[in-house]
Formats: C-alpha cells, sequence, structure tokens
C-alpha cells in the first residue's frame, strides 16, 4: 500500500467561510489557524471524516516524549469535555468515560519510558479514538445536532495557542483545564465526586473520620484532591503547570481574553456559562 500526496494550495480563510459559513461550529473537526490575526478555530462536516481508519500504535514508537504527552492530556481534555456537560448521569457514558481516563493515565508513563511497548501505545491509541469519536458523549449533549460539552477548556485554550503559535494544545489544556475545574465544580460538585471516584479512588470524608468538619467540607476536600490528582499527572508526564512557563503574563491577558470573545461571543459553556471577567479569572489563576 502506497500514499498518495497531493499539493492542495487554498485561502484557508475565504475557502472555509465560503464552504462553512462565517460561524463555524466545533466538531470532530481540524484546527485552522491564521497566526497573523490570532485567531484559531474549526470546520465540521462529514468531509473530514473517513470511511474507514487502521490504527497502527507501531507509528506512534517514533512520537517524542512531549508530543506524547500532549497528546494524552489531549485525549484526557476531550472526554473530561463531555463528561462535565452541564447534563446528569448518563450511567454507561460516565464509565465509559472515566476508564479512558483511567487508561491514559496508567499507560502514558509506561510509553515515556518503553516508546516501543506495543500494548501500552495500543491502549493510547484505542483510548484516542474513543475519546474523539463521540462515543463518550453517547446521551450527555442537550443539542442532538451537536457533539456533547460546552469545550471551555478548548477555547480557553485555543486563545492561548492562537495567541503564542509556538504553543502546543495539550500543553496548553494541561494548564487551562485544572484552573477551570476549580473555578466551576460547584455548580455540580457530584460530577467531580464521581470522576474523582471512578478515575483516582477518592471519596469524601464522612462523619467519624478524622479530620471530618462538615460534609460541605469533605466535598470541597474531594474535588480540590480530584483537581490536584489530575494536574499532577499532568506535571509527572512533563507538561506546564502555568501559563508563565510559556512567557505568558498578566499584561498579555485582555488581548488573549479578546480571542475568547471573537471565536466564542460574550458567553459561552455548558456546565457553567463564563463571560468574559470569568475568562479573565481563570486565566489569571494560571500565571
Amino acid at each position: 500500500m502506497k500514499g498518495l500526496g497531493v499539493d492542495f494550495t487554498v485561502d484557508t480563510e475565504n475557502h472555509f467561510q465560503e464552504n462553512f459559513g462565517p460561524d463555524i461550529p466545533y466538531d470532530e473537526v481540524p484546527r485552522i489557524s491564521n497566526d497573523e490575526v490570532k485567531a484559531k478555530n474549526g470546520a465540521a462536516g462529514d468531509i473530514f471524516r473517513p470511511k474507514l481508519a487502521f490504527l497502527d500504535p507501531t507509528l506512534t514508537y517514533t512520537l517524542p516524549p512531549y508530543q506524547t504527552a500532549a497528546g494524552a492530556t489531549d485525549i484526557i481534555s476531550h472526554v473530561c469535555e463531555r463528561f462535565f456537560s452541564g447534563v446528569g448521569e448518563v450511567p454507561i457514558s460516565d464509565l465509559i468515560s472515566t476508564g479512558i481516563v483511567r487508561t491514559v493515565i496508567d499507560a502514558t508513563p509506561i510509553v515515556l519510558e518503553e516508546p516501543e511497548n506495543y500494548d501500552a501505545r495500543a491502549n493510547i491509541v484505542w483510548a484516542g479514538t474513543l475519546a474523539h469519536n463521540d462515543i463518550s458523549g453517547c446521551g450527555r449533549s442537550m443539542n442532538p445536532a451537536a457533539r456533547a460539552g460546552g469545550w471551555e477548556s478548548h477555547a480557553l485554550e485555543h486563545a492561548i495557542s492562537a495567541y503564542e503559535p509556538e504553543i502546543t494544545h495539550g500543553a496548553g489544556l494541561a494548564v487551562v483545564m485544572p484552573a477551570w475545574m476549580r473555578y466551576v465544580w460547584r455548580e455540580d460538585p457530584q460530577r467531580f465526586l464521581l470522576f474523582g471516584y471512578e478515575v483516582f479512588g477518592i471519596e469524601p470524608l464522612e462523619e467519624g473520620d478524622e479530620g471530618y468538619e462538615s460534609e460541605e467540607q469533605a466535598i470541597e476536600w474531594a474535588v480540590e484532591a480530584t483537581i490536584d490528582e489530575l494536574a499532577a499527572f499532568f506535571q509527572e508526564i512533563g507538561m506546564p503547570a502555568t501559563l508563565g512557563e510559556f512567557g505568558i503574563t498578566a499584561e498579555n491577558l485582555d488581548e488573549i481574553c479578546d480571542i475568547v470573545a471573537d471565536a466564542k461571543g460574550e458567553e459561552f459553556g455548558g456546565f457553567k456559562k463564563l463571560n468574559r471577567a470569568d475568562v479573565k479569572a481563570i486565566f489569571e489563576s494560571c500565571l
């Protein structure tokens, strides 16, 4: 079997505006970046979906460690965007989601130590497929015509890597997703408790346990511990923890907030609606 390369040159911005309209929806889609105007959006359509795909883990053996880790982070984030969609429990989809996340957390350190470990690479490839084909979002979309989730973390990260194209998408997500979680978890603590229990085995303290003060305190501890564990995993595999590691400072945040607003409007989100003040507060917590 041979691959055939075809020279395809097109005015990307005009092509996608003419064929998909000015408001390009977010779906399982390619990202289109315009570094000159600091924009990063997507284009949706069945034209981008392969009729058939063969997954060969051996083709990922030579992927550099940083990109491997960034890819693992993105896989987890795609699941989390759906899991924290603003819809209540969907037991089968929820367990599929948390199973994918657990698998990636288990397999990623292995492939970083053993790049040619077939089984670990295969698990990540399969996890990536399930994270991106929307099976983990079944029953979680409030709009039957759209995929599940508000994709808040992705919107925040796309603005960051649009502002500074050198930033790898997964690395940006490793910074903003835990920050978004800390900002919004009180909208539905039970979702985070379920995630924490299924992924990390974290449960709230109960009355009578050492250190127990109140139910509210126990829930907060469990949720914060869950987010801490996820953030720690990202750092353990070599991902950054702050925007400062990208050279982004407080002086840059207004422009990055403008990019978010241009792409998503003045308010967006599924789990919790975010406005400009919310967006800036999340970014400030990432510094």
